[in-house]
């Protein structure tokens, strides 16, 4: 009989404390981004932290291929009521980002469709997933729209200028 073979791609939540996720919490903290891209996503040694003390946050590892690639963090409240008409049914993308070696090999649009899964999980009265991109990084609202985000206007309230909305139904 044959069997279906294993999703390359898969995300894990970092908010237990079982020895596996004590692993992958490491393995996002050494993670890169290219160095244009820092400013904006910031690195998981800076946002990890962030998310641990704040309850609406949920961090998480991208795996690929059993290697941990990628780090990202779910909120459900953060600064949606600044984004979206209806922020009690949106779920918030913040620091997302893949290493820079992982980068450019079609992992980001393999994750947008778990990100919408686990977005499902951690916030169940929601009906979209939005992000904010600044718009002086055009390669990552490129790689957004390419995982099936669409822009939805614009939001002016970050610290490194005008950015993008953009959202994905879930």
């Amino acid at each position: 009989m044959d069997r279906a073979p294993e999703p390359r791609t898969a995300l894990h939540r970092l908010d237990g404390d079982d020895p596996a996720t004590a692993a992958r919490r490491a393995a996002v903290v050494r993670l890169r981004p290219l160095p244009a891209q820092e400013p904006y996503s910031s690195r998981a040694e800076v946002t990890l932290p962030l998310a641990d003390a704040e309850p609406t946050r949920t961090p998480f590892a991208v795996e690929h291929d059993g290697r941990v690639v990628g780090f990202g963090v779910i909120d459900s409240l953060g600064y949606l009521a600044d984004v979206v008409d209806r922020p009690d049914e949106a779920a918030l993308l913040r620091g997302f980002y893949l290493d820079a070696a992982e980068q450019n090999r079609g992992i980001g649009r393999a994750t947008v469709p778990l990100l919408r899964v686990l977005a499902r999980e951690l916030v169940p009265a929601a009906r979209i997933l939005v992000l904010t991109v600044n718009e002086a990084n055009p390669a990552a609202v490129r790689a957004y729209t390419a995982g099936g985000f669409v822009d939805v206007g614009r939001y002016l309230g970050g610290g490194l200028g005008p950015q993008r909305v953009m959202a994905v139904a879930l």
